[in-house]
């Protein structure tokens, strides 16, 4: 057990390599050429947005492709908690491109375009007497739910049998050490950059970080059907 939380492949040291040179990037231009960075870099529809898009649809795809090939062994209930874990990448996937609304060029519907901050036809964007949804429940809320994933989880999955089994048993995939020490020096780096759109580096980093940990998380055995009798 203990082996296996250092324990990386090449391929991952690989994209975690990639991801750090992008953030490092952001960090830099940020400092340097503010304006490359919020015109360029960051904006909608840019690199970072299409890299954070294609890092939400690759975990859909592993979680539903999980789903399937694993029914077999693990039953109803395990494909089924990651069939929902599909939907929610999923869901980040359309909400990154407004449900394809700027490559499909369909209008916004009035609801959205009066409450969405944006204008598009997204919910991440909207906000109702001054109050951001995307600030509440895609900020703050989930920031509590990545330091509790990141930071407590694992303790508890390592410590307490219990917290293990219910764990396994609903197929939620477990940051090994790296991907905690990864997630704390994104977090770091998101510091010093010097903008107000620091988020979007934020959730670029954090997609790829959870992405790569589903790929090789700690509890890989119960992902794996070579760990399973047929």
């Amino acid at each position: 057990m203990i082996e296996s939380l250092y324990t990386l492949k090449k391929l991952e040291y690989f994209f975690f390599l990639l991801v750090a040179i992008f953030v490092g990037f952001g960090v830099y231009y940020s400092n340097v050429d503010r304006s490359f960075y919020e015109g360029s870099y960051v904006r909608e529809d840019g690199l970072i947005e299409w890299l954070t898009v294609l890092a939400l649809f690759i975990g859909s795809m592993v979680c539903f492709y999980r789903s399937y090939i694993l029914k077999p062994f693990r039953g109803s209930l395990f494909s089924a908690c990651l069939v929902f874990f599909g939907c929610v990448f999923l869901f980040g996937t359309l909400e990154e491109i407004s449900y394809g609304q700027r490559i499909i060029g369909f209008d916004t519907p009035p609801f959205f375009r009066q409450y969405n901050s944006q204008g598009e036809f997204n919910l991440h964007n909207l906000k109702f007497d001054g109050k951001s949804v995307n600030k509440i429940l895609f900020g703050s809320m989930l920031g509590i739910g990545v330091v509790f994933y990141f930071l407590i989880m694992p303790f508890l999955y390592l410590k307490k049998e219990r917290v293990k089994k219910l764990i396994n048993k609903y197929a939620i995939p477990v940051p090994k050490l790296f991907h905690i020490f990864a997630y704390l020096l994104l977090a770091f780096a998101v510091k010093l950059i010097d903008s107000p759109k620091k988020g979007e580096i934020l959730e670029f980093g954090g997609c790829w970080i959870f992405l790569l940990m589903n790929f090789h998380p700690l509890n890989m055995e119960i992902f794996s059907r070579r760990s399973l009798e047929r």
